[in-house]
């Protein structure tokens, strides 16, 4: 049985609701947090986008996993307008890609392959909804938990950003095309 198919009999995938939110948080301020202190800033600035997703029939398409026991998300993941600096990083100047937005598992699931599950389904709900190619990069307080996962997913990274996430970082891009 696949890694995907094993996940299915725990959690299901569907889209973020507003609920979900504020279930998340505690995934979140572990995720946005650095040598113990929250970055609340930017956990307002992800709820916001979340909600603004919902309301607004935006572009923004978020998923979450849920544990099939108590219905409670899991994980979230989301895609959405590319930001304008990944331009140089897709495959043509033909192509139309999305950008990954949030990838944020709960830490009492990680190494379970949820995340694969969720961006599985990321993919495959950016290819139906007309894009070619995803790019993505990932914060350097992440090199330790995503890089290697999305160089599992798709590959190695494709180039490196400058200033993306503050001024002097330096991150890897990835790009998953379809």
């Amino acid at each position: 049985m696949t890694d995907c198919l094993k996940m299915e009999k725990f959690f299901s995938v569907d889209d973020l609701k507003e609920e979900d939110i504020e279930l998340l948080d505690p995934t979140l301020r572990w995720w946005m947090s650095e040598q113990g202190q929250v970055r609340e800033e930017e956990v307002r600035v992800t709820k916001e986008r979340m909600r603004a997703s919902i309301r607004d029939a935006h572009d923004d398409v978020y998923i979450v996993a849920r544990d099939r026991a108590g219905g409670s998300p899991a994980g979230v993941m989301g895609f959405g307008c590319l930001d304008a600096r990944f331009l140089p990083y897709r495959s043509s100047t033909d192509a139309k890609a999305a950008g990954l937005l949030t990838a944020f598992i709960s830490p009492d699931y990680r190494g379970q392959g949820l995340g694969k599950v969720l961006i599985t389904e990321v993919f495959h709900r950016a290819s139906t909804s007309g894009c070619t190619e995803v790019i993505w990069s990932s914060n350097p307080r992440y090199r330790e938990t995503a890089w290697k996962f999305y160089t599992a997913m798709a590959g190695n990274h494709t180039g490196t950003i400058d200033d993306f996430f503050f001024p002097g970082s330096l991150s890897p891009v990835w790009r998953k095309s379809f």
